[in-house]
């Protein structure tokens, strides 16, 4: 839709991407707190992927940092975009989107290893199949960044 718009108006758009947001203020539902209370409560938690996910966890400050860079620059055109050679990175409308990360995905065993290694105490895993609708990695592509 903010492409279409971008195209037929010609309204520079500029849309943002963040990647596993963590830090002060975290959301409760994240695995890092999900986890640790699990752990600290002597519960078993639920590894989805046998533990082979790979996350790209960003601290909210590099996320700030990602959105005061692009404030000021908003999309541009490509004039020499074509439908026959197309550039998935650009567009012919004023239209760009940006992925706010760190590029260094994190292994989700990795992860839990991290935190009983913190709390000084072992996870209870469930080791379990990567869930219908998931997706095994996700990372920021940040190399035109």
């Amino acid at each position: 839709m903010a492409h279409t718009y971008s195209h037929l108006y010609k309204l520079p758009t500029t849309g943002l991407r963040f990647f596993t947001v963590y830090g002060p203020w975290g959301r409760p539902d994240m695995a890092l707190f999900k986890f640790t209370d699990a752990i600290l409560s002597g519960k078993k938690i639920q590894v989805f992927n046998y533990g082979k996910h790979r996350r790209d966890f960003t601290y909210i400050d590099d996320i700030v940092e990602g959105v005061v860079r692009v404030l000021d620059k908003p999309a541009k055109s490509n004039p020499n975009w074509s439908g026959e050679a197309p550039d998935p990175g650009s567009s012919l409308s004023p239209w760009r989107i940006y992925n706010i990360g760190n590029n260094s995905p994190v292994e989700l065993m990795d992860y839990i290893e991290a935190i009983e290694s913190t709390l000084g105490m072992k996870a209870d895993k469930e080791l379990l199949p990567l869930q219908q609708g998931d997706v095994p990695d996700t990372y920021a592509d940040v190399d035109d960044q």
